[in-house]
């Protein structure tokens, strides 16, 4: 006799608790006042995300290091407009976000 497979449904309450989590996290990040207590923060809502796979939300995407998970503001983060094209610097590990294509006619439009 084969035992019953219940993964399907812990999978899907695991995801949909993971979901419930991360929008308490946001909630935190938005709402707090205190750095440190923010940059904990971001750092769970990183672990979360990688563990369950879900995906960053936009609002908070550009505003976390891709690398070393620290919040950016204008004391850890140079912002460089180059050619159209928006390059953060996070000054903690030296890794460089580039958003936007460049002007209109490096587009391939």
């Amino acid at each position: 006799m084969s035992r019953k497979n219940s993964s399907g449904r812990s999978k899907r309450h695991r995801r949909s608790a993971a979901n419930v989590n991360q929008a308490e996290l946001i909630d935190l990040i938005e709402t707090s006042n205190d750095l440190e207590f923010k940059q904990t923060v971001a750092n769970k809502l990183v672990d979360l995300n990688r563990k369950h796979r879900l995906k960053m939300p936009k609002s908070l995407q550009s505003r976390i290091c891709h690398k070393c998970s620290v919040i950016s503001n204008s004391t850890n983060t140079r912002v460089r407009v180059k050619n159209g094209m928006i390059i953060k610097t996070c000054l903690v590990c030296n890794h460089i976000r580039r958003y936007g294509s460049g002007p209109k006619f490096n587009r391939g439009n």
